[in-house]
């Protein structure tokens, strides 16, 4: 049973990982479609008493929100037992949890080549199949939500998808480990973001990258394409020492001419690590 990035959360109480017959029941039912989704503006899932069968309360769609983003503060109270939730002096069995409405969701979609993740905010993703992902952020992290956790609707895919956007939005140095360059950019390219500069944020989280189609990787950090920038434009470096002045080098498809001072005058911005390098000097 994978619980995300609340794990470290579940580790703790782990009473919560044991599934109660109603969940177990469910996911039977579902025949193995983990990401289901309810449509509507509020949710009226009764809750009955196990011990006296009367109808105690329905969950509507501000009591889904206060689990979803105020968890820990249920987790202090001791409001998360096993099988339910006691908020407010009221019983929420786990399993009758609804779905989170998509309606409910923003679409992770870049703005000016920005991902924002705003705390408290329901996210979603849709893959071209039609198949919908639902994510909350919640103290500076992306995850499923808390409800689909706890009541047995966890998804691998919505796990993978969840953890690229936190990677990014604290250091993407080793996307490559897990993700490949293929995923990686049908990921950034369904959120919109377009060759250059794009920044990833998740709350308090935030970095900034380039989108490059070179051999750097697909995110490269903005602070290491600012370095080498400055080493082919500014400094020069040792490696071009190797090269005749007037070597043309090929960066993103265009031709620049290696100065006397063995230098590239390369506009800011462009794909540096998207360079064809000329045949080396040879000597006499």
């Amino acid at each position: 049973m994978r619980i995300n990035g609340h794990s470290n959360l579940m580790s703790i109480f782990s009473n919560q990982r044991i599934e109660s017959k109603q969940t177990t029941k469910k996911r039977t039912i579902s025949s193995g479609i983990r990401d289901s989704y309810v449509r509507s503006t509020d949710y009226t899932s009764s809750v009955y008493s196990a011990n006296s069968g009367s109808k105690r309360n329905k969950i509507t769609s501000s009591v889904l929100d206060m689990i979803n983003f105020n968890y820990l503060d249920i987790m202090k109270k001791k409001g998360d037992k096993q099988y339910s939730f006691l908020i407010g002096g009221k019983e929420y069995l786990k399993s009758e949890l609804p779905a989170v409405s998509a309606d409910k969701c923003k679409e992770i979609k870049a703005a000016n080549n920005i991902v924002d993740f705003t705390n408290g905010q329901y996210y979603k993703y849709t893959e071209k199949s039609g198949r919908v992902h639902t994510f909350t952020c919640t103290n500076d992290h992306v995850d499923q939500p808390y409800s689909d956790l706890v009541s047995g609707r966890q998804s691998d895919a919505s796990y993978q998808i969840a953890k690229f956007w936190n990677m990014l939005s604290k250091d993407g140095t080793y996307m490559s480990l897990y993700y490949s360059k293929e995923k990686q950019e049908q990921l950034l390219n369904d959120a919109g973001i377009t060759k250059g500069f794009f920044t990833v944020k998740a709350g308090d989280h935030q970095q900034e990258y380039y989108y490059s189609h070179g051999n750097a990787g697909v995110a490269v950090r903005k602070f290491e394409y600012d370095a080498t920038y400055d080493m082919f434009v500014k400094r020069g470096t040792a490696l071009f020492n190797k090269y005749e002045v007037g070597s043309i080098f090929k960066i993103g498809g265009k031709e620049y001419v290696l100065n006397e001072q063995r230098k590239l005058d390369i506009p800011y911005g462009e794909d540096i690590f998207d360079i064809e390098f000329p045949d080396q000097f040879q000597g006499e």
